[in-house]
């Protein structure tokens, strides 16, 4: 899948879009309730399953732009919706948002909020019908859905607040788990709100993977072995040939077999740019579902001077 990227200017705009719905909800403390951002964007939310496609049908059937019927034969948009094996949309037309119900409920949180993000990004709507050149690149559809996801994260963690709060604690998987608990997300988006956001300046990673025990725990549909590679900004510039590859084979050979709980707990040392080796204190995470690994710079390596 291509990854798509958010500019600086649609960044900054995002931020004001969220800054002033967290105000018009009276800056809420955490977690954001979902239903009162839903109300004051008067959107719908409905689950549909495609066992018993009515729903589905009937949303196709009414849909319209500029006062024009979209979607001559109802049933494919149930097409479009198992081709691109697609978890939800948003309509514009009545602004509802649609998730598949067989979504796991962990899940649909952070979905429904990027639905949502696709929603109030004015120049979103423009895209779900598009047909043009620039539409139809995939680069393109990449950075909306890149520009979905920090809507989402900009919500769902209430801006910099949480970058704030986790600035304050010493970072555990336990206090990953308590922040978790806090903003009413799951681990594995805490975890990389954490790394990306607590502290740009400090070089940290995070990963999410199988186990490399265990087949049935955390292996990407797909069968990748690494889900995901979580960079902070501070270790993409300073730490760019440090690789996912790298940090699961160090994984291989660390972990411990259990299914759930800690499964490594101590340091790593990396090499920069420069060729500097830094000691970073590293722990994974076994939540049954996937390994969470989080690393983090500490100091530079101690020098070792050879016995002579």
């Amino acid at each position: 899948m291509m990854e798509g990227t958010v500019g600086a200017y649609e960044a900054d705009d995002i931020r004001g879009l969220v800054d002033r719905i967290l105000r018009e909800l009276g800056n809420p403390e955490p977690p954001l309730r979902l239903p009162e951002v839903r109300q004051l964007l008067a959107l719908d939310l409905k689950y549909y399953s495609l066992s018993n496609p009515t729903l589905l049908q009937e949303v196709a059937h009414r849909m319209k732009v500029a006062g024009k019927q979209v979607i001559a034969r109802p049933t494919i948009l149930i097409d479009v919706i198992k081709k691109a094996n697609l978890s939800a949309l948003w309509i514009p037309d009545g602004n509802r948002i649609l998730i598949d119900q067989q979504v796991p409920d962990a899940k649909k949180r952070w979905i429904e909020a990027h639905e949502v993000g696709h929603s109030f990004i004015p120049w979103h709507k423009d895209f779900l019908f598009g047909d043009d050149q620039y539409t139809l690149d995939p680069n393109c559809h990449a950075n909306v859905e890149a520009e979905a996801n920090f809507a989402a994260a900009r919500l769902l963690f209430l801006q910099d607040r949480f970058a704030c709060e986790a600035r304050d604690v010493e970072i555990t998987f336990k206090s990953i788990q308590n922040l978790a608990k806090r903003y009413g997300n799951t681990i594995t988006t805490t975890l990389w709100r954490t790394v990306e956001e607590r502290d740009g300046e400090t070089p940290a990673f995070g990963m999410v993977s199988a186990h490399p025990h265990h087949d049935d725990i955390g292996r990407d549909p797909g069968g990748k072995d690494v889900r995901y590679f979580i960079r902070s900004p501070a270790f993409r510039t300073r730490f760019p040939g440090i690789t996912q590859e790298f940090c699961w084979n160090f994984l291989r050979a660390s972990a411990g077999r259990a299914r759930r709980g800690p499964i490594f707990d101590g340091t790593v040392v990396l090499t920069d740019a420069n060729g500097v080796r830094h000691e970073f204190a590293i722990e994974c995470f076994c939540n049954h579902h996937a390994i969470l690994t989080y690393a983090v710079h500490r100091r530079p390596a101690p020098l070792i001077t050879p016995v002579k």
